[in-house]
Order: C-alpha cells, then structure tokens, then sequence
C-alpha cells in the first residue's frame, strides 16, 4: 500500500512494519532507480532548509496523507523535514523541540493526528510555526483544518439529490471536533431541504464497524426507518452495509450509504465517500510556514470532496455483499 512505502522510504520512526515487508519495498526501489529525497548533509547546510514535524502518533491511518503531503513539499523545494512523534505527551513535545533548536530548524508543524483543539507545549512559541489539523482554544497562530462542517453538508446535500426523504446520521465520538463538525453540516442540510427528522435517527458511536453495525439495526427498527444513512467514517459506512445486506435490504434502492475519510476498502466495498484533504492541508501548511516569519492569528479550512460510488448512486456493487456478511459473522465469532 502507498501507506506503507511512504512509511519505509521516508524512515518514519516508531512503526512497526515487518523486516521482510522493508527490504521488499527497499529492493523494489532500488530496482526503480528511486531516490526518497534529500537527506540531511551538514557539509552543505546551505543547499537545504530544515522544517521540523511534531505529530501525536502514527498508529492510525489518517497521518500518513498528512506525513505525505509535507514531504512531497519538502522534497520539490529541496528542503528537508526532521519528524517527531510526541504520543501526546508534553515531555515529549518539549525534548523534540529542544531537538529541534539544536538542529536550527527554520520553522515547525505541529499536527494532530484526529482533527482537534490542542494545547502545545509552551516552548513552541519560541518557533516559527503553525498548526495543522488543529488550533489552539483562543483560536492564536495560524491553523489549517479540515473543512468538516462543509463535508457534512456536502454528503447529506448528496443523499437528497438522489431523492431521500429520511436521512439519519452516525456519528463519532461526540466529544470530538470532526463528529460536532459534521453533524452541524448534516443538520444545515437538512434544515435547509425542510427535510431535519430529529434525534431519533442520530446515533453517536467510537467510529467502529461493529457499532456502526448496532447503530444502523436500531435506525431500521424506527417505525419509518431511514432511507438513507450518512456514516461520519467508511468504518461505520461498512459496518452500515453490513447489518442492511443481512437485513434483506437492497442498496442503494433501499437504503443509501455515504462515508466519510476515502479509505482504501471505500473503493472495494462501493462505499461514496467524501475526502479529507490531508495533502492539500498540508501544502497549505508549509507554505505559509515557508512565506512568513510571523505568527498570524488566522484559521484556514481545506475541502474535501464526494467521490460518488455504487453505494448511494447504484451500479454494480463489487461482490461486497458475501465478503460482508462473513466480515460482520467473524465479529461477532470474536
């Protein structure tokens, strides 16, 4: 996957990928004549500028289009990035960024893996910086996020194109700021059609298949169950298809599904599924890092967009249906 060769070749630390998968990729890139970008190279420090990376983890999926797209940047301006991973720990982030100043980078991104309200530690006020896939409380320094609001409008405004008259959501965690997000995106759509049904199809889960699974049984117990679900993630999106398929139901002719993130899987399972633009945030990002050497107070969204697939349009579903009953079989088995 592109998620792993970008993890060897840019020598992420941290992660756990096995020896024979490393050499592999390695071996394949040697074959190809392929250079991962500059290196650091103290003899000729005035050939490249150093950009430090402090980021909370790299356990999940969603970093490495963050991790990607900066070092993209990075290698096409000749420039080289120092990453550190903090596990969200403030004595972490204090001994990379005193990392940092030995190194004399010229500017620092401070990132989150899941979209959030952070709380740096205080010594990153001495950087240059900015902040991606999240701000700070009091909304100071310069932030690039996500455009969710406007992604949550954007999935439900699609299900009532394709002419659904109910529409309920599954949500995240809702003390989370993508979940608040994109519920006040899916209610301006709603409010605006006129067609706003209520809390009784909003159902809040940990952004799992299984609960996704539980969630959607219990809209379909409604005495007017949905007929269309926008899922806030393609896990609960898979989790969505799975309890309909077993249910009897047809989709998208009787119930229609919208994701959310662009997963690998969404693709194989047929999932519509808005973006989250991770690359292009963090080309956002690292220019304004690279343009300006003051702080601005200023909050930036990035938008995503819907790609439209068999799940909510129709169309040839690709043989998901028995891979995903057997799926939700084995979790429960589990």
């Amino acid at each position: 996957s592109r998620t792993t060769v970008s993890l060897v070749l840019n020598q992420v630390p941290g992660v756990r990928i096995a020896a024979a998968t490393r050499e592999r990729v390695l071996q394949v890139a040697r074959d190809l004549g392929y250079s991962p970008g500059p290196r650091l190279e103290p003899e000729e420090p005035d050939r490249k500028r150093l950009y430090g990376v402090l980021i909370n983890e790299i356990s999940a999926a969603y970093p490495i289009d963050l991790i990607y797209g900066l070092q993209s940047w990075a290698e096409a301006k000749a420039s080289q990035l120092v990453i550190g991973v903090t596990d969200g720990r403030a004595d972490y982030e204090a001994a990379v960024l005193e990392n940092f100043r030995r190194l004399n980078v010229e500017g620092v991104v401070y990132s989150s893996t899941f979209t959030a309200i952070a709380a740096p530690h205080p010594s990153l006020e001495s950087f240059h910086h900015v902040l991606l896939n999240c701000r700070r409380g009091n909304r100071r320094g310069f932030a690039v996020l996500p455009a969710e609001r406007h992604g949550g409008a954007l999935a439900t405004e699609h299900l009532l194109s394709v002419g659904r008259r109910r529409i309920a959501t599954i949500t995240g965690d809702p003390w989370q700021m993508a979940a608040v997000e994109r519920l006040a995106g899916y209610h301006r759509a709603l409010n605006k059609a006129g067609r706003n049904c209520g809390s009784p199809y909003e159902k809040s889960t940990d952004w799992g298949h299984e609960q996704g699974y539980a969630a959607t049984l219990e809209l379909l117990a409604l005495a007017e169950p949905p007929d269309a679900i926008f899922c806030q993630n393609d896990l609960i999106a898979r989790g969505a298809m799975a309890a309909a398929l077993q249910q009897g139901l047809s989709i998208p002719d009787d119930l229609a599904i919208v994701g959310y993130d662009e997963r690998e899987f969404a693709k194989d399972f047929g999932i519509s599924s808005v973006t989250l633009p991770f690359v292009e945030m963090a080309e956002k990002a690292m220019e304004e890092l690279e343009r300006s050497s003051n702080a601005q107070d200023k909050t930036i969204t990035v938008s995503g967009h819907l790609v439209q697939r068999a799940s909510s349009v129709g169309g040839a579903l690709p043989s998901h249906q028995l891979r995903l009953r057997s799926a939700q079989e084995g979790f429960r088995h589990t």
